[in-house]
């Protein structure tokens, strides 16, 4: 009858070298937070554009902006003109789910006016110039705090102060923020939940056109009724050819956005693979050192009657054990750090997620490093000579 180690046996050879034992279950941390990290990145990137995406929602924009909503530039007064030429647009309290809109990045200031002493720090930020009708189209949109912008006022992302890098309070309602020379009160905020629509100010609509000199919008967003109004809008942008439209769906735009971005979400895992590669050749390291040191207590128990299966077991456990001790400490560091955190992006932010997926991630990894760890170890006991082994020192 095969003969096993009791489980105390792995556990107690933990507390031999302290020392080895604090570092290696301190690396096994590091491991599990690092794949924490960035599985909550490489979610937060993805989702952002998912969340942004309304199956019934398009843009139509200029056909020269090559689907750039910066670039691109769109007549006035087109908003009315589909509302009254497309039949299928959605209205809500008898209102035409139809926003045109602005978008554009600029400089911002914080503050009613420049400061008497001391620099006035310049910021990136993105800027969003909309009509009431802007709230019946974006459904993610929600008012947590203040009212809608009037003249002379701003309302503000949950996640422009991240993204600003600037405390809360420096946001708060009633306080003042700048951009193209004019100064703004903050009357509310709102969030929009996996979208970076969350690190944006909005502001009306007419008064961002004059300050800015503008005469035309940058986009307009449309909601419908039917599939069929989608085929009438794009037949419209194809006849109306002065106006040099082009009609897409918001869930392909997004895509594209998101597509976009797949280089850098490849590069964080294979970052993350690297660092994981490191730790998991250190931990290797770690374990053959500590046969190496025990190689006559190993021999003494194969003569004892333990195979070498029960040896490379117990390898195991120990290196499983610690491994999962150190990744409940990484998993409990990445939720205290990552929650609540956001990604700055060029002038835009979007949230970290941490769910079940990055945690259930996190540990698996850590466990999984701790059975790979052990393996050139175990296929070093399985080979051991227990009369050679005896003999050492």
């Amino acid at each position: 009858m095969r003969r096993w180690l009791p489980f105390d046996y792995a556990v107690r050879n933990l507390a031999r070298r302290p020392l080895r034992t604090i570092l290696t279950g301190a690396s096994s941390a590091l491991v599990a937070a690092l794949i924490v990290a960035t599985t909550a990145f490489v979610n937060g990137l993805q989702s952002t554009f998912a969340g942004a995406a309304q199956e019934d929602t398009v843009i139509v924009l200029s056909s020269v902006a090559e689907r750039d909503l910066v670039r691109s530039t769109v007549t006035a007064g087109l908003p009315e003109l589909l509302a009254a030429s497309i039949e299928g647009i959605r209205q809500i309290n008898e209102m035409p789910a139809v926003s045109g809109e602005i978008h554009m990045g600029t400089n911002l200031h914080l503050g009613e006016r420049p400061p008497e002493k001391g620099a006035d720090v310049t910021y990136q930020g993105f800027v969003r110039g909309v009509t009431d009708r802007a709230f019946l189209v974006h459904e993610s949109v929600t008012l947590i705090d203040g009212r809608p912008p009037r003249t002379g006022e701003v309302i503000v992302g949950r996640l422009v102060r991240k993204q600003l890098g600037v405390p809360a309070q420096e946001l708060a309602l009633d306080r003042f923020i700048r951009f193209e020379g004019t100064s703004f009160r903050i009357v509310g905020h709102f969030a929009a939940p996996g979208t970076t629509t969350e690190a944006e100010i909005w502001t009306p609509l007419t008064e961002l056109r004059g300050i800015t000199r503008r005469d035309d919008s940058s986009a307009v967003f449309v909601r419908l009724e039917t599939q069929d109004a989608f085929a009438d809008l794009e037949l419209f942008a194809k006849r109306r050819l002065d106006l040099e439209l082009v009609v897409i769906p918001s869930s392909s735009y997004y895509k594209e956005l998101s597509d976009y971005l797949r280089p850098i979400r490849r590069l964080a895992w294979f970052l993350s693979a690297m660092i994981v590669g490191a730790a998991l050749f250190g931990g290797t390291n770690t374990l053959n050192a500590a046969v190496q040191d025990r190689l006559r207590e190993l021999a003494t128990l194969r003569a004892l009657g333990y195979s070498g299966g029960a040896l490379v077991s117990s390898l195991a456990q120990e290196s499983v054990v610690l491994a999962s001790a150190g990744g409940v400490v990484g998993l409990l560091l990445a939720r205290a750090f990552l929650s609540g955190g956001a990604v700055r992006i060029a002038m835009s932010a979007f949230a970290l997620k941490v769910d079940a997926l990055a945690i259930v991630a996190g540990f698996a990894g850590v466990v999984l490093l701790g059975l790979l760890g052990s393996l050139p170890a175990g296929f070093r006991v399985m080979r051991l000579q227990i009369a050679a082994a005896l003999k050492e020192p």
